[in-house]
């Protein structure tokens, strides 16, 4: 494992989870990723979902493959567990303490190549909050054969579109509201940004999560039952990445160790557009 600082401060660990069991889609992650006070904005293998792994790239299905980790969506009778859990494995990688490059290669639940993906990681300081800006690319390469990518939305449960790059926070227990840039209902939102407030034991936390303006995805955001969110990849349809293309993925996060309003997160997301 690796981690990402802010000085001398180690804000985000880096996994490289391959020791995962196969029914969680073995793939790298991000845990813990605290405040720069140092609370944990992250879970890994929660008793609700134990297939959730801190900040991953887990998408739902790849031509039948699962990345997301635990049980598929099967219409109309629900989860099952299938044997078809795929894992993402690094190939190279370049680390600095404050940024991860690295190039994997997704294998499928018959061990073949279904993918190669680029990803960089980075970690910078807003000294004028003080806060710290985690900012994740990814770039998914059908280097092989066309990519028809799904989710439990695109299999029939309406409202599941989940799957792609994805934070989990918290347990539902810890108080959460969820604000969106234009103020309409999070789940399915294509606003530009999306605020997580959190009130912790040790004072209010903020998690800004965003995406650049001009290609952003529908967020999948749960506070019931359990709190994260993240683009989703395929909404309500498949998504089909043409043969000899690729497709980027972006998801920005600043972390805040207390309130933020929708005002001053406007503020924040238009600097962490020119970070970009």
């Amino acid at each position: 494992m690796t981690a990402l600082h802010i000085g001398a401060r180690a804000v985000a660990t880096y996994h490289d989870g391959q020791d995962l069991a196969e029914h969680l889609s073995p793939r790298p992650y991000l845990h813990p990723v605290t405040t720069l006070e140092g609370t944990v904005l992250t879970e890994v293998e929660p008793e609700d979902h134990r297939h959730h792994y801190g900040v991953s790239n887990a998408v739902v299905e790849v031509n039948g493959h699962m990345f997301w980790g635990g049980a598929s969506y099967v219409h109309p009778t629900g989860y099952e567990l299938l044997e078809n859990h795929g894992r993402q494995v690094p190939r190279s990688s370049d680390t600095t303490d404050h940024r991860i490059t690295e190039t994997l290669e997704w294998l499928g639940s018959d061990g073949a190549h279904v993918l190669t993906e680029d990803r960089e990681i980075t970690a910078d300081l807003l000294p004028e909050h003080p806060a710290w800006a985690l900012r994740w690319h990814s770039t998914l390469h059908a280097d092989a054969d066309d990519l028809e990518v799904g989710s439990p939305a695109t299999r029939g449960r309406t409202g599941a579109g989940y799957g792609g790059l994805f934070w989990r926070l918290s347990a539902a227990s810890v108080a959460t509201t969820a604000t969106t840039a234009d103020g309409g209902p999070p789940l399915g939102s294509t606003a530009p940004w999306l605020l997580l407030t959190q009130a912790r034991e040790t004072g209010p936390v903020s998690l800004l999560l965003a995406q650049p303006r001009e290609r952003v995805l529908p967020w999948f955001v749960r506070t019931q039952g359990y709190v994260g969110a993240g683009p989703a990849l395929a909404w309500d349809a498949p998504r089909t990445i043409a043969a000899g293309t690729s497709l980027d993925l972006h998801l920005w996060a600043l972390l805040v160790d207390g309130d933020l309003s929708p005002e001053t997160a406007q503020v924040h997301y238009d600097r962490l557009e020119q970070l970009a």
